[in-house]
């Protein structure tokens, strides 16, 4: 049926500048998070972007796994010295994140431009993000 199609999790990757932008599509919940995670972390680790832009306006539910997805690709960035910005959450999942604090570290846009805008212009055209320190 085209319905359960439509429904389907996902989400789609493009490299801007620096910047990985991910589209997630769909619901975000228990079910669908596991693998979503997986394949956004290979990308992170295979690319090293200087941050990762999570475009949410496609996404129509999201329970605490989402809260979960978003904010485990913030510490992975943060270990990679890169920042998370969400773009265009939808009011009700926008609600979430607020009660969840997540305003408080990652930035949350209403549009591409404004995340666009948000993100830190890099000279040249190296765009592997800071290692590390050694512990």
């Amino acid at each position: 049926m085209c319905a359960a199609k439509d429904k389907k999790p996902g989400y789609d990757s493009e490299f801007m500048g620096c910047y990985l932008k991910i589209k997630l599509r769909g619901e975000i919940d228990h079910h669908s998070a596991s693998s979503v995670r997986t394949a956004i972390d290979s990308e992170i680790y295979q690319k090293k972007p200087r941050g990762l832009i999570m475009d949410m306006s496609a996404v129509n539910f999201m329970d605490s796994s989402g809260l979960g997805l978003i904010m485990g690709r913030y510490s992975v960035m943060n270990e990679l010295g890169g920042e998370v910005i969400v773009t265009d959450p939808n009011p009700a999942i926008e609600k979430i994140m607020n009660l969840a604090g997540m305003e408080r570290v990652i930035k949350i846009k209403h549009t591409k431009q404004e995340a666009i805008r948000a993100t830190p212009k890099v000279k040249g055209r190296r765009c592997t993000a800071k290692k590390p320190a050694d512990k």
